[in-house]
């Protein structure tokens, strides 16, 4: 099969970079075509819908979140790359789109695009593609997060997220109107949500601290507001009773 490409890149060296990469690890990319800038890249993709876009954020005469906003039914998938590190990691996290931080590795490259042929086909990107952009755009710090499994991409909102449970290297996640199981482990979620008022309160689960209800006089439990009852480990007592005030 064969496919096209997109690359986004105002940068004359990486330019080459990238070509020499495509050319020499994936003969099935057949039509590569250059914008230089995000005037270029708005003409092209009026004219046509590549199969993937490799896009530098950061362009001279803009972002490329300002060409994305004005297609938003675009299909191509996207591999993000940037040297600027305030372009929020953190929301490509938790949009779970690819992206690079320049400089990379030439194999960290070919990874990438050899994931991203991987999901050529796969139903409902575009709301990946929607946290990322909403993300981006909040003040504060993003309040969506992408759950992938098996099945389905869940754009879940942070508030509707009671608590998560570890199943190995799974991880559920208990919502107020679903539960979804999703294939990483508890400990990447703790690191991504810490930040938004959520708590290891065990080593088999992840709260969201807005979501309390009530606490056991024993202290070993908390209720959640859906009356789920969660445990807690003796030696969190302590942080979570300074946590919750």
């Amino acid at each position: 099969m064969e496919y096209s490409c997109l690359v986004i890149e105002d940068n004359p060296k990486e330019r080459e970079r990238v070509a020499h990469v495509l050319q020499q690890h994936f003969p099935s990319i057949t039509s590569v075509s250059f914008a230089f800038n995000a005037a270029e890249a708005k003409n092209m993709l009026a004219l046509s819908t590549p199969d993937f876009i490799l896009a530098d954020i950061h362009l001279g005469d803009g972002l490329v979140f300002e060409i994305l906003r004005e297609f938003p039914q675009l299909t191509s998938k996207i591999i993000f790359t940037t040297s600027h590190s305030e372009y929020a990691i953190e929301a490509f996290q938790f949009s779970a789109l690819s992206y690079l931080l320049k400089p990379y590795a030439e194999e960290e490259l070919v990874v990438q695009i050899q994931r991203t042929l991987n999901i050529l086909h796969q139903e409902n990107y575009h709301k990946q593609l929607e946290v990322l952009l909403h993300n981006m755009e909040a003040q504060e710090k993003p309040k969506r997060i992408v759950l992938k499994n098996h099945d389905l991409i869940h754009v879940v909102e942070m508030d509707e997220i009671l608590y998560a449970q570890a199943d190995n290297n799974y991880t559920h996640f208990f919502c107020t109107d679903r539960k979804i199981l999703v294939s990483k482990s508890l400990k990447t979620f703790e690191d991504q949500l810490a930040p938004f008022q959520f708590f290891r309160c065990h080593h088999s689960y992840l709260i969201n601290l807005s979501k309390i209800k009530a606490l056991h006089k024993s202290g070993d439990a908390v209720i959640l507001k859906d009356n789920s009852s969660v445990p807690v480990a003796s030696s969190k007592k302590k942080i979570l009773y300074q946590l919750i005030g």
